[in-house]
């Protein structure tokens, strides 16, 4: 990693502290700096150091977790891909998490729903549908990304579907929860889920590092790459697996995100580069950030009533290739 890219991404480290901080503050009642360090500190008043601890902590926490999350998985998504309009949505992440929770609520009810039991359950659901796009979209010459991608479009919009009939064929308590999951709500965070998703991305997180070097690489050509002794095949089955993994842990605990794991990579990839030693935790960082900011949004623009963040990051994503759209010339 360059000393800019260094130096960019510890900016963008301390912009994540700073927003947390903000965060912490934002919400239906407002929590001054000063107050904020009292309960920090465990001083200060009671009701404040309760909604702290019990509320504001866990869910800014699970925010930052979420929107780390959903980048890399991005960004891992994108490289395999061979395209930068991939993302973790495209490929048919959150409509087989969706699937996965709708169907499990189905089943058992909403005594399944624990931070350990609904990631699992998102993932299988999201492993199964990626699955079913490789499958798919294989043929004898292997996994070729345009191929992939245009059938993960179908396989989506036809699973997106079938959970919407499921949806309607359940009762108003479990419909109300598959509901919150879809919009992309942190409305049920705490510090289970935290712990959960903290265990989950850090193996993750760790193993995404380690092979930041074979991911450069196969940003190169088929033959390039073949040339350099790499299994190309293999080598995309694996981070496809990881991107999905990371992707539908991540969405398991607040469900589908519109754009996140889009925008974040094609902001951090502004930033720093391509060279994925700089761009996973710069990606990462962009993540929470605009994450963050859509959390906190959501909470105050309208408080008391409170907008889910899959509805903000939407809004933010749209806004974002707008604007895109405006400032690119040819």
């Amino acid at each position: 990693m360059s000393p800019v890219d260094k130096r960019t991404v510890s900016l963008l480290f301390v912009l994540a502290v700073l927003a947390c901080l903000v965060s912490l503050c934002l919400g239906s009642q407002w929590i001054s700096p000063v107050t904020l360090v009292s309960s920090l500190t465990g001083q200060g008043d009671e009701t404040y150091q309760m909604v702290f601890w019990s509320f504001r902590l866990p869910r800014v926490l699970m925010v930052m977790l979420v929107g780390w999350g959903i980048a890399i998985s991005g960004v891992l998504m994108q490289g395999v891909l061979r395209n930068d309009l991939a993302d973790p949505g495209i490929m048919g992440v959150a409509a087989g998490g969706n699937f996965g929770v709708t169907l499990a609520l189905l089943i058992f009810g909403t005594q399944i729903a624990s931070p350990w039991t609904i990631p699992l359950v998102s993932i299988a659901g999201a492993i199964g549908t990626v699955t079913l796009v490789c499958g798919l979209a294989f043929d004898r010459r292997g996994l070729y990304p345009a191929r992939l991608l245009l059938t993960a479009v179908a396989v989506t919009a036809a699973l997106g579907s079938f959970t919407l009939v499921l949806s309607l064929n359940v009762d108003r308590e479990v419909y109300a929860q598959a509901l919150a999951w879809t919009t992309g709500s942190f409305s049920k965070a705490d510090w289970n889920y935290v712990v959960a998703l903290t265990v989950w991305l850090g193996l993750l997180s760790m193993i995404v590092l380690a092979i930041c070097p074979v991911m450069n690489v196969l940003r190169l050509k088929d033959e390039s790459v073949v040339g350099l002794g790499l299994d190309v095949f293999r080598w995309r089955v694996a981070l496809l697996v990881l991107a999905v993994t990371l992707g539908a842990s991540s969405m398991a605990m607040s469900g589908g995100l519109v754009f996140l794991g889009l925008i974040a990579p094609h902001i951090a990839r502004r930033l720093v580069g391509p060279q994925h030693f700089a761009l996973v935790p710069a990606a990462g960082m962009v993540g929470m950030l605009l994450l963050m900011s859509a959390d906190a949004g959501g909470r105050s623009l309208f408080a008391p009533v409170e907008i889910p963040a899959g509805i903000m990051t939407g809004a933010i994503g749209g806004m974002y290739f707008v604007y895109q759209l405006m400032t690119t010339k040819g």
